[in-house]
């Protein structure tokens, strides 16, 4: 620990406080009183890290006031709010059309619904639930109450083993799929997305839809496909918790039409289960790769049709004696925003599922 007296302190902030830019988190009064006391180099090697650069955002996020409120990072802005009072903005029109439609099709989430995270540059998970970011949500059970459903993206360290009737094993991976369990239902929830499956009676689609393309179906039903080889031990995906997004106070359809998930597609759909296919039991030495095949399922779940423009976020102006040239990046460093979620989003897995936080 280091000190310094109270008065040079309060002095160097009040010198300070004239033009402070909130966006530096009071970095810069750090790094000048660690000069002063004569650990200059300890915050040099520290500068422009992973920590200094979300603490700029979380200074971005909490303490930016603007126009009586407080600026919500990673949240796309609906473009009503303009960025005068109430305008909308130039070349807006098909931004704003886009979102009603938005809004429209969200009321209509059911069970088999898929879901991909937030397209915008500044991702609505930077800051927390960062397991969120980039992330694959399947919709399996809504009604009034709530809406349940299992991330298919994270693989785990745990697999499950198949041995064939000749001696032959394959092992696929457990996958994280929330923080929850179903009371009353099996821990592992057992998917694949394969037509000739669904045909030969293995798994039943979600919900009312008899021709989903995501069905669900017990370890024996895809034990037994596997010994007819009628099916591949890495046709299926096996997750194990759920998400829970209750009706009030927040629901699942809400975060939809604010834009911090998307519906996938269903032409995309097996698309990504092929790619999400690919990944491993998570170790140390597949972490990397499993990351990349998440990101790119992720890419595939999009709308290849949408323009550069359409994934423009519009937000409204940071404020008088700010920088606004290039909104993406963290202030005053080089780094992406987006960038930083994804590294966010690494620390997490690194955590939680591998549990070695210092990779």
């Amino acid at each position: 620990m280091c000190a310094t007296d109270s008065q040079t302190l309060l002095k160097e902030l009040a010198r300070q406080s004239s033009g402070v830019d909130p966006r530096d988190a009071g970095l810069e009064t750090w790094e000048l009183l660690m000069e002063m006391i004569g650990r200059g180099e300890t915050a040099r090697q520290s500068k422009g890290k992973f920590d200094d650069l979300v603490l700029k955002e979380w200074g971005r996020a909490n303490l930016l006031f603007k126009g009586g409120e407080y600026e919500d990072a990673g949240i796309a802005r609906n473009p009503l709010w303009g960025t005068s009072g109430g305008a909308i903005p130039s070349g807006a029109v098909d931004n704003l059309m886009k979102e009603v439609a938005q809004m429209a099709i969200a009321e209509d989430i059911s069970e088999g619904t898929l879901l991909r995270a937030s397209s915008a540059e500044r991702s609505p998970f930077l800051l927390q639930k960062q397991e969120f970011h980039k992330s694959l949500v399947l919709v399996i059970l809504d009604d009034d109450k709530c809406t349940v459903g299992v991330m298919l993206n994270h693989a785990a360290t745990k697999g499950c083993e198949f041995r064939s009737t000749l001696g032959e094993v394959s092992v696929i991976p457990l996958r994280y799929g929330g923080d929850y369990a179903v009371k009353g239902q099996s821990p592992l929830l057992w998917l694949h997305c394969d037509d000739n499956l669904r045909d030969s009676g293995v798994g039943t689609p979600f919900g009312k839809n008899t021709e989903g393309k995501v069905c669900k179906c017990s370890q024996e039903q895809a034990q037994e496909a596997i010994s007819k080889k009628i099916a591949k031990a890495t046709d299926f995906l096996v997750i194990s918790g759920v998400c829970v997004w209750p009706k009030l106070g927040g629901s699942l359809a809400t975060e939809v039409k604010r834009g911090i998930f998307e519906i996938v597609p269903e032409s995309n759909i097996e698309g990504v289960f092929g790619t999400l296919q690919k990944q491993k039991v998570l170790s140390f030495l597949n972490l990397s790769d499993n990351i990349e095949l998440a990101h790119a399922a992720w890419e595939r779940s999009g709308d290849a049709n949408k323009s550069a423009l359409d994934d423009k976020v519009l937000t409204l102006g940071i404020g008088e004696g700010y920088d606004e040239d290039d909104d993406s990046v963290v202030f005053n460093s080089d780094k992406k925003v987006s960038e930083l979620a994804d590294d966010a989003k690494r620390k997490w897995i690194a955590t939680f599922l591998l549990g070695q936080p210092t990779i």
